[in-house]
């Protein structure tokens, strides 16, 4: 990984979800000869959607020795992440990928909805002033920890993992503190990734945007940009920055494809309403009987009408209309923060 990835520099501290002490991931190889020529990592999570827990996968750092590309080695490895994480009941496969297209071919589609807004010198002296905003410190982590956790969509995590990830080089992590009391957070960078880009948070926007002022503080010294990761489930946010005329763009969360069918029939049956009968139907296809009608969707279809991108809702509609029930639940709105992915 470090190799092809980094030019043969140090990556382990930046994922200690996958290599640090304790830590809970795996990662996959295929070897020739005796030496590895491609591998991936990935990582076992709940995506935390309201009152939802969808058992997923995190696949990243795929990375294949340049003498050995084209030769299929990518695309088996990753084929394994999925197999593996299917077998521990992910119900999905998720990643983050430069190069989508090559993914879209192997049968991964465009999956969830994230929001990316900048802050320059046209809109920062908007931002409120950073009053009570300081570097976080070891001492702040129970209090970061419990922040996270108010998120309704989010990636579960416990105390230490948060620890862990809050401390990757190259990450600035500011806090906001009130009277005493720690009321917000964000976090700028990590390790070679995301700079210039507050790509985790927690608090109330009267909390978090004097953060990001005291991000941009010190990001205006290097960039003229300051990019903000923002869920569509957080309207409040999506609000004041549209309002300050922040150049926004809605993008996709990640990329996704089905590990364990069976698991997804699982999430489906807890979204619909009773007397939605839902079933698995051979290996790759998902059944769901209502009031009126009865449809079969392909794993891709499956996808699209569990959660499209940018929020696309006209599968679910379809759905909707043939198997005669209205689905309030669906498409669901999760999200991952830049410190989950690997």
């Amino acid at each position: 990984m470090e190799a092809v990835l980094r030019d043969g520099r140090s990556m382990a501290a930046e994922y200690a979800q996958v290599f640090g002490p304790g830590a809970t991931g795996h990662v996959e190889t295929i070897e020739e000869d005796g030496e590895v020529v491609s591998t991936c990592a990935w990582l076992r999570r709940d995506l935390v959607v309201g009152g939802l827990r969808l058992p997923v996968a995190f696949v990243g750092s795929v990375a294949t020795r340049a003498d050995q590309r084209c030769k299929g080695h990518g695309g088996e490895v990753v084929e394994r992440a999925i197999a593996r994480a299917a077998e521990q009941g992910a119900a999905l496969a998720l990643l983050w990928a430069d190069e989508s297209d090559w993914y879209q071919k192997r049968g991964w589609v465009p999956f969830g909805t994230e929001n990316v807004f900048v802050v320059n010198g046209s809109n920062a002296f908007l931002l409120p002033d950073p009053e009570g905003v300081r570097p976080m410190q070891a001492r702040d982590m129970p209090e970061v920890h419990e922040l996270y956790c108010n998120h309704e969509a989010r990636a579960d995590r416990t105390l230490a993992e948060t620890g862990a990830m809050l401390t990757t080089p190259g990450l600035r992590a500011l806090v906001r503190e009130v009277n005493g009391r720690l009321t917000g957070y964000a976090c700028v960078g990590r390790g070679e990734d995301l700079a210039h880009c507050v790509h985790e948070w927690g608090g109330d926007p009267e909390d978090v945007l004097p953060i990001i002022a005291g991000h941009w503080e010190v990001t205006s010294a290097e960039s003229d940009r300051l990019f903000v990761m923002v869920p569509e489930s957080e309207s409040a946010f999506t609000a004041y920055f549209t309002f300050i005329r922040s150049l926004g763009a809605k993008g996709i969360l990640a990329m996704a494809r089905i590990g364990d069918l069976g698991a997804v029939a699982k999430a489906f049956d807890e979204l619909t309403p009773e007397g939605v009968d839902v079933k698995v139907v051979g290996d790759q296809s998902l059944s769901l009987t209502g009031p009126s009608g009865q449809i079969t969707l392909s794993e891709n279809e499956t996808l699209l009408a569990l959660c499209p991108p940018r929020g696309d809702k006209r599968v679910t509609q379809v759905v909707e209309a043939e198997i005669g029930v209205d689905l309030p639940m669906l498409p669901i709105e999760p999200y991952a923060c830049g410190l989950d992915s690997i």
